[in-house]
């Protein structure tokens, strides 16, 4: 053929929409042939995909040395390949310091005839138009993001073009070599912007790797703790460095990409969150127990402040905030001290503060280091600094202390009744019990008396006929008249009959017997009771007798007589109650049933008044625990010799002669929260001067564990431990800004103080979560953007790899 019609033939070839027959009509008219086999094999062959027809193209491709080559590839090959694939490799053998010859050789081993037209001052193609160098801009951003993003976005854009093209009858469907020309495409304008615009194509570059360090990190693991992170980074880099891979073509194909991808992010995903963490650990613990550290830090930190003109944060800052965080820490798993022991409210900051509230509403002036064992030992060591704050908690311990007496009198008067002056207060019951049973007498009095042979019997032994001289002293005493109750008095007024003895007369016969019955009793020289004889025994049964008798025949006197106590009952229900610290529970309970209302009532008095004594008296040792003086006199729960909850049948006894239900188990809540204030006082400004290191034992801990390591050669176990715990509370100067940040938390004695100390143990809890938080998802982050960067990377070989 000539050259033209050669050429017209393969313009004919090369258009998809000729037949076998087309080109057998072409030939036959030049006086050629073509076979039927040959023209329906060639059609067939030109319908796979990538199959290129026609001959050979020459494109001019500018290398990036400056020299341009006259490049001619295989037919169908377009221009946009040539330059992405030749420009690209020749690139990376011109950095590798190839030989022009060399260059030569790797064009021929493609099957790509080149020449060398030498320099040229004309590029080989006209500048790419502003849309082409905004899309390659964007792709270059994009592939910054996700590698490869752009690439694919540019591939599925042509897709949807060709499906477009196709669908209008332009060209024939064939998404994969759409696929591969977009990307072809893409290739070739983001190589000319890098050309044209290399700043803007770097920009680009570095602009989208920075939003890559935007994209989310998985949330699928619930919670705040650093499994959850560690689940959610390995998700993290996992997922996106899959997806990177599956956009990467080069190296062993998109599936394998896509697995190396997923396992290597998957694994730099699991390790980020722990590692900062550890990091961070790190650097914590050498802030606390490097002296200088921590100033530098502050220092740096404080640069932002210093040019904005903000205020500085001081250095004790930190050791305040971690004074705060190994509070909280401590408290994790201890419990509050309540019923002696048996509570199980877990010590967190807001039950710890609901706590103290209630011990305050009890009129206690708790502090945070009684509540629990850890805290108390916290305020033990705090306390022991020479800080202004530790000084001032030793100063509130000490005062605390001091008015434990009084305080001890106010619970037993809120839950018990006041302290009194035992004659004054005999009186007073005395005259309520007359005023209310005063009628009742009266009425009583007013009833015949009737001498049955019982009451005659009784009239013949010498406690009765003793009583008689007595009784009738008794009524002039009392500015009464002895005739006008049936007394018969001869003219020296001595008696001379008592046969005529009214109701009221032999009442006041019955009481007379009654004071001869004590009188007739033994005081105990070690007890201080009274103990009775022979002798003391018949004259008191012989009253109670009496007393029975006026009541089977007058019902009025034997209730009013029920309910009222004479002075002498008063005062002996009085003195007995003073005993109350040397009764037992059955013995109360015995004098209960013998006493009548009011006698019960003086001896609640009397028992009262002599624990508030017993506290005053107690409290003038400084050192004294006030609280357990008074449970033991009570029998409450825990006080030495009683069991865990008391003396049971004691204080069910104390509580019915009282009529205050409930009473003693209030004042045993009272008394066992000014029993721990005590044993806080005692632990810290009770028993030590200032300037003791119980802290220190922490860091000897820590100090003897490294040791052992180096011992036994485990050096990068004792490094770990050195570097990851040291000793939380620090040392030199920052240990003695956590003792001041913990003395003034744990000592505050104000409700409003003691609340505010708390919340401030809960947000120092929320503020580390959320930092944890915020580091792990940062280095998250860096861990996804690692496997973005990894598994988007160019897995062929090197055309000088390949060349040598």
């Amino acid at each position: 053929m000539t050259p033209a019609d050669e050429a017209a033939y393969r313009a004919l070839a090369a258009d998809p929409k000729s037949t076998a027959s087309d080109l057998q009509s072409f030939v036959a008219q030049r006086g050629l042939q073509l076979t039927n086999e040959a023209a329906a094999d060639f059609i067939a062959s030109r319908a796979q995909p990538g199959a290129r027809v026609g001959g050979p193209v020459s494109y001019e491709v500018q290398a990036p040395n400056g020299a341009t080559y006259e490049v001619e590839a295989p037919a169908g090959t377009t221009e946009a390949e040539v330059l992405a694939k030749v420009k690209a490799n020749i690139g990376s053998m011109i950095d590798q310091g190839a030989a022009e010859s060399e260059i030569d050789t790797y064009l021929q081993s493609e099957g790509l005839n080149t020449t060398d037209l030498g320099g040229t001052s004309q590029p080989p193609r006209a500048n790419a138009s502003f849309l082409q160098s905004l899309s390659a801009t964007a792709g270059e951003t994009l592939d910054g993001v996700i590698p490869g993003a752009g690439r694919f976005m540019a591939g599925a854009g042509s897709v949807v073009g060709n499906g477009i093209a196709a669908g209008l009858g332009r060209s024939e469907f064939n998404p994969s070599a759409a696929f591969a020309d977009g990307q072809a495409s893409s290739d070739a304008d983001k190589a000319q912007l890098e050309a044209d615009h290399p700043s803007v194509a770097t920009g680009a570059q570095f602009a989208g790797l920075a939003g890559s360090f935007a994209l989310p990190v998985a949330r699928v693991a619930k919670g705040a703790g650093m499994a959850a992170h560690t689940v959610n980074g390995a998700l993290s880099g996992a997922g996106f460095g899959a997806l990177s891979g599956a956009l990467n073509d080069t190296g062993d194909g998109r599936l394998t990409n896509a697995a190396l991808g997923a396992s290597v992010g998957g694994v730099l995903g699991a390790a980020a969150a722990p590692i900062a963490n550890k990091v961070g650990q790190t650097i914590s613990t050498t802030r606390r127990n490097i002296p200088g550290v921590n100033a530098a830090l502050t220092g740096l930190e404080n640069i932002p402040n210093r040019l904005r003109g903000l205020p500085l944060t001081p250095p004790s800052a930190n050791a305040h905030a971690q004074a705060e965080r190994t509070l909280a820490r401590e408290m994790e798993g201890s419990t509050i001290q309540t019923g002696m022991g048996t509570g199980d409210v877990q010590a967190t900051p807001a039950n710890v503060a609901t706590e103290l509230d209630r011990r305050h509403a009890l009129g206690v002036p708790a502090m945070a280091a009684d509540v629990t064992p850890v805290t108390r030992a916290a305020g033990t060591w705090a306390a022991e600094g020479t800080g202004p704050m530790a000084t001032r908690a030793r100063a509130a311990m000490a005062t605390r202390q001091a008015q434990a007496a009084s305080r001890a009198r106010e619970h037993i008067a809120a839950d018990l009744g006041p302290a009194v002056d035992p004659i004054a207060e005999v009186e007073a019951i005395k005259h309520r019990a007359a005023t209310a049973s005063a009628p009742g007498y009266a009425q009583a009095y007013a009833q015949p008396m009737v001498i049955t042979p019982e009451i005659e019997g009784i009239m013949q032994t010498p406690a009765f006929q003793s009583a008689l001289p007595q009784a009738a002293a008794n009524i002039r005493n009392g500015m009464g008249d002895p005739q006008a109750l049936g007394f018969r008095m001869d003219g020296d007024g001595n008696l001379s009959g008592i046969d005529t003895l009214s109701t009221e007369g032999f009442d006041q016969v019955i009481r007379a017997m009654k004071d001869a019955g004590r009188t007739a009793g033994e005081i105990n020289p070690i007890t201080g009771r009274v103990t009775n004889n022979t002798n003391s025994i018949h004259i008191n049964n012989r009253a109670r007798d009496l007393q029975t008798e006026l009541g089977n025949q007058n019902g009025v006197y034997r209730d009013t007589v029920a309910n009222y106590a004479d002075e002498m009952a008063l005062t002996d229900g009085m003195r007995r109650g003073a005993d109350v610290a040397k009764l037992s529970g059955p013995e109360i309970a015995a004098q209960m049933r013998t006493m009548p209302q009011h006698a019960q009532e003086a001896w609640t008095a009397g028992a009262r008044t002599v624990l508030a004594d017993s506290a005053t008296t107690t409290g003038l040792n400084p050192g004294a625990d006030v609280s357990q003086r008074i449970r033991q006199d009570l029998g409450l729960s825990g006080a030495g010799l009683h069991a865990a909850d008391g003396d049971t049948a004691k204080l069910q006894a104390i509580e019915a002669m009282s009529g205050r239900p409930g009473a003693l188990s209030r004042l045993d809540d009272r008394l066992e929260a000014e029993g721990q204030a005590y044993q806080t006082f005692a632990g810290t400004g009770g028993a030590r001067q200032p300037g003791g290191d119980q802290g220190a034992s922490g860091a000897l801990g820590t100090a003897v564990e490294i040791g052992r390591k180096v011992a036994t050669g485990n050096t990068i176990g004792a490094l770990s431990t050195a570097l990851l715990r040291g000793n939380p509370r620090g040392t030199a100067s920052y240990r003695g800004d956590v003792q001041e940040r913990m003395a003034e938390l744990l000592t505050a004695s104000t409700p409003r103080g003691s609340r505010a100390a708390m919340d401030a143990l809960a947000d120092r809890s929320v503020i580390d979560r959320t930092n944890l938080g915020v580091l792990s998802t940062r280095a998250n982050r860096m861990a996804l953007v690692g496997a973005l960067q990894f598994t988007g990377q160019n897995a062929d070989p090197s055309p000088m790899d390949e060349y040598e």
